[in-house]
């Protein structure tokens, strides 16, 4: 049976929650991020019109994280680390319970409904530069047009392009952008952001004590930690997030449908 909006944001509610108490336990730490986020702030829970939850944990524990996870009947953590086939930079927490259908996308496992796991990583203002934002930027593409399953449907030139990064596959674009940001790593600590998939580009690089600490933070009538600087944060990603977007970008960037088994 197909889930609704709402039970589609109670289930993922659910394994947020199982991923904290985690976390708790085995003292990790992670920070609410993006989207997830500005509900937090802005409405104390989900985007009335989103679906999904986003978090961020820092690379030390988000290592320790993919180590010591042990999967079970219903959640199953998914990286690359713990899985080569899987086609993402970074973990999802998955609901085996509930299937999970993308449509023309090829992620290279069967996912459950789940949560986005990004690592934190600090940096230098070196990842800044044009050079360096414009190949993190072609490679993040050529990550996500290898994974199409099929061209059909798209402009001459659009299928081009997808059809030459299907040859060329998704670890060709993964490792070179695997590359990058391992060698931005090394370069210093005054920034720190989510270099392993940075959906907004350079706004998601901020000063290193935006995550120096954490603050609580309502969501769906429970508390989870927040970056102190948040913010800055906000305002990098979404200007002035106090004001709701036009009714027609009110909507979720997904389109994935989800089953219970």
């Amino acid at each position: 049976m197909e889930l609704t909006l709402a039970e589609i944001k109670s289930k993922t509610f659910l394994i947020l929650q199982h991923f904290q108490c985690f976390c708790q336990k085995n003292n990790i730490q992670f920070y609410l991020s993006n989207g997830t986020l500005l509900g937090a702030i802005k409405y104390g829970g989900f985007i009335p019109w989103d679906d999904d939850i986003d978090v961020f944990v820092p690379r030390k524990d988000y290592n320790r994280l993919i180590e010591i996870y042990k999967d079970n009947d219903k959640y199953k953590l998914f990286s690359r680390e713990r899985n080569i086939k899987f086609r993402f930079t970074f973990a999802k927490l998955c609901d085996m319970s509930i299937v999970k259908e993308e449509n023309n996308i090829d992620n290279g496992v069967q996912l459950g409904l789940d949560i986005d796991i990004f690592p934190l990583d600090f940096c230098s203002e070196h990842i800044l530069r044009p050079a360096v934002q414009q190949k993190i930027k072609v490679y993040q593409k050529g990550c996500i047009l290898s994974k199409f399953v099929s061209a059909k449907g798209y402009p001459l030139f659009k299928r081009i392009i997808i059809n030459w990064c299907r040859l060329m596959g998704y670890d060709f674009f993964y490792n070179r952008f695997l590359k990058i940001i391992m060698t931005e790593r090394k370069m210093g600590d005054d920034f720190c952001g989510c270099l392993m998939w940075p959906i907004y580009g350079k706004r998601e690089i901020l000063p290193a004590s935006v995550f120096s600490s954490t603050i609580e933070v309502e969501f769906e009538e429970k508390k989870f930690p927040a970056p102190i600087g948040y913010d800055k944060y906000l305002r990098n990603l979404y200007g002035e997030y106090e004001k709701d977007p036009p009714m027609e970008k009110q909507k979720t960037h997904h389109s994935y449908k989800a089953y219970s088994k």
